[in-house]
């Protein structure tokens, strides 16, 4: 081999592996990339109690102005819907907190988890508890992408948020996460909470923006923050109240929201006060974008699904101009915002398609790519569709319609079926039924059920076909459990009373077993209360509440 032939050689081995090497890059770069293009997406959900449809300055409906608040400011939402999608029929699962706070974790209606309004009654006499179904973490849990599980605030009725796939969260009283944490410092103690953590907001924020700082960019994350405002008593930081002291008047403020502080009454201040209640809503939209500037600093904004909605129509009306409010089965109990941004998600966009929140869990499970098995009698479906093409898209649910199913033995009981524009109301006590179009009558005002029968029998054969699959109670099983409730109530009363007084001495210890003998009457007088309201619940014809 001469000198030449050796040189050909060698530089043959030269190219041969430099081309080798430049497969392996290129090989390694496209899977970096396709890594890359592939990576889980994040979630946020932050969840707002008895915010109503309008409480917010983005305008749920752009062909009605009154889908916004003319007074509230939320610029981070807004800017939140410039970079995504509102919708404009997006329902909580019910009209009041604790059933809907257990629906949206659970992907089923507050009818399948027999959990319909608060203390429900049968739920109780049942002894459900709810630690064994599948939630929304459990589902991103069980994907193998990793994710690390969050939540924060307010929690369901029963089961700690601990007990459902969560892997961080903020419990730590003697019960479940409920609402008193959004009064006072624990339940047991009944202490207020500080001035300056009013509804725990502040304390919220923290936690979920340290929880930002630790995880996002490094492992995929699903955090929920649920927030214990805007429910009653109201409270919020005293400057931003003044700050809106100076601004315009909103067309539904009073000379009584404007007097000074110290001649606010306390019912005022704690549950109708204007002024106090904008302040709320701006710390809310403030927390929201103090989580979108994290997710910026750590390019995941991006890579973030992040939801914007409340657990049940608007508790302090009007609900712009929608009828009813919490606690009714009418559009203003069940209607509520809903903002999401995200990947793929529509810029700037607003769609009709009716959504539920009992949505969700199938919709972390679709978009996060997960393969593994979801439960089998789920009632919700995908948003990707809508989240991408609007109304153009479409969401394929178990079960036909959105059934909302509402048993209450303290509040008007009716049955909703939502089924494309129409909507079906029955009051579950006189049978009476109304329906509405309310892709051109939201507002309810035009009830066609006499011209309109047909509808009527299809959607009444909707509503008991899945009353029946469920097996739900009647209203007569309600009532009786309320009953044995009240029951319960007294007996223990009437127990305690007597281990209590049998402690003291019937002559030295008097004045006591008196204070005793008056608080044990107090409790009987309002069971009897309680009891008489059952009677004259039982016999009511009214939609709103008890005639």
């Amino acid at each position: 081999m001469n000198y030449f032939q050796f040189f050909r050689l060698i530089a043959s081995i030269i190219r041969n592996r430099l081309l080798v090497l430049t497969i392996l890059l290129l090989s390694a770069f496209t899977l970096a990339k396709d890594a890359f293009a592939e990576a889980p997406p994040n979630f946020i959900i932050f969840y707002v109690d008895d915010l109503g449809w309008a409480d917010t300055s983005v305008q749920m409906m752009v062909s009605d102005p009154d889908s916004r608040s003319d007074f509230h400011q939320t610029p981070n939402l807004e800017y939140l819907a410039e970079q995504g999608m509102r919708f404009s029929n997006a329902y909580a699962p019910a009209p009041t907190c604790t059933p809907s706070r257990l629906s949206i974790q659970m992907g089923k209606t507050p009818a399948r988890l027999g959990c319909r309004f608060v203390n429900d009654v049968v739920a109780y006499r049942k002894g459900l508890s709810w630690g064994d179904e599948v939630s929304m973490a459990d589902i991103l849990k069980a994907s193998g992408k990793g994710y690390v599980t969050s939540h924060f605030g307010k929690g369901m009725a029963k089961d700690y948020m601990k007990t459902v796939g969560y892997d961080i969260t903020d419990e730590y009283d003697i019960g479940p996460n409920g609402n008193f944490h959004g009064d006072y410092v624990d339940i047991k103690s009944r202490t207020p909470l500080p001035e300056e953590d009013p509804k725990r907001m502040n304390s919220l924020e923290e936690s979920s923006v340290n929880f930002l700082k630790e995880y996002s960019g490094k492992q995929p994350f699903f955090m929920m923050v649920s927030h214990y405002a805007v429910h009653v008593p109201h409270a919020a930081d005293p400057k931003l109240i003044e700050k809106y002291r100076k601004l315009p008047r909103g067309k539904h403020c009073k000379d009584a929201d404007y007097v000074a502080v110290d001649q606010i009454s306390h019912v005022q201040a704690t549950g109708s006060w204007r002024l106090q209640y904008a302040a709320m809503i701006e710390q809310l939209d403030n927390h929201l974008g103090a989580l979108i500037e994290v997710l910026k600093e750590t390019d995941q904004f991006e890579n973030t699904y992040v939801i914007y909605t409340s657990d049940n129509g608007g508790g302090l009306g009007p609900n712009g101009s929608l009828y009813g409010f919490k606690a009714t089965m009418f559009e203003g109990g069940l209607r509520v915002p809903f903002v999401v941004s995200g990947p793929g998600v529509a810029k700037g966009a607003q769609c009709d398609v009716p959504i539920v929140q009992w949505d969700l869990l199938p919709t972390l499970y679709d978009l996060s790519g997960s393969h593994s098995e979801l439960p089998k009698d789920l009632d919700g479906g995908s948003l990707r569709s809508v989240f991408t093409d609007g109304n153009k898209g479409s969401i394929r649910r178990p079960v036909e319609g959105l059934v909302f199913h509402y048993p209450c033995y303290f509040a008007a009981p009716i049955s909703v079926v939502r089924l494309g524009a129409y909507k079906y109301m029955k009051q579950l006590i006189t049978g009476e039924t109304k329906l509405y179009n309310l892709e051109v009558d939201y507002s309810e005002e035009n009830d066609l059920s006499a011209k309109e029968p047909e509808k009527i029998v299809k959607m009444e054969g909707i509503l008991a076909d899945y009353l029946k699959m469920i097996e739900s109670e009647d209203m007569d099983e309600v009532y009786a459990a309320r009953m044995e409730q009240i029951d319960g109530f007294e007996n223990l009363a009437t127990e305690n009373y007597i281990r209590e007084v049998a402690k003291l001495d019937p002559v030295t210890d008097r004045a006591k077993i008196e204070a005793l003998y008056n608080e044990y009457n107090e409790d009987l007088e309002r069971f009897t209360k309680n009891k008489v309201e059952v009677a004259r619940n039982r016999v009511s014809s009214g939609w709103i509440g008890t005639d």
